[in-house]
């Protein structure tokens, strides 16, 4: 039995299939761009390619996000040099994707709690 069953189901969910919520997608590709996480040029099919790479780092750290006691699952990994966070839902549907200027402060904000590294969180992922 994993010791966390319903993040390990989570990020199953997530590497399966990216799912946004309805209508969000293009807004946080948009907002990504706008912020210069992204080329300009960069599709949904890229930031999406991001987010896969993230969730299959087995050297990504893993976080629950606290918000208004609502848990939320962060992966964090480095991607082309970048500090990227991928945010999602129990039940794997994306909250957001984002490169994290200031990883160690953001993290430490309250409301995250660090699991540990990905490949610790069951080896069957």
């Amino acid at each position: 039995m994993p010791k966390y069953p319903q993040i390990v189901e989570a990020i199953k969910s997530v590497r399966s299939k990216i799912r946004w919520k309805p209508n969000s997608a293009t807004r946080h590709l948009q907002k990504r761009k706008r912020r210069g996480h992204l080329p300009l040029t960069a599709s949904l099919e890229e930031y999406e390619h991001i987010i896969s790479n993230v969730v299959q780092d087995k050297a990504a750290h893993v976080y629950l996000y606290w918000y208004k006691r609502v848990a939320y699952v962060a992966v964090v990994s480095e991607i082309e040099e970048q500090q990227w966070l991928v945010m999602f839902a129990y039940n794997g549907v994306l909250e957001s994707a984002f490169v994290l200027e200031r990883p160690s402060r953001y993290l430490n904000k309250p409301g995250f709690e660090e699991i540990g590294l990905l490949s610790e969180v069951n080896d069957e992922l």
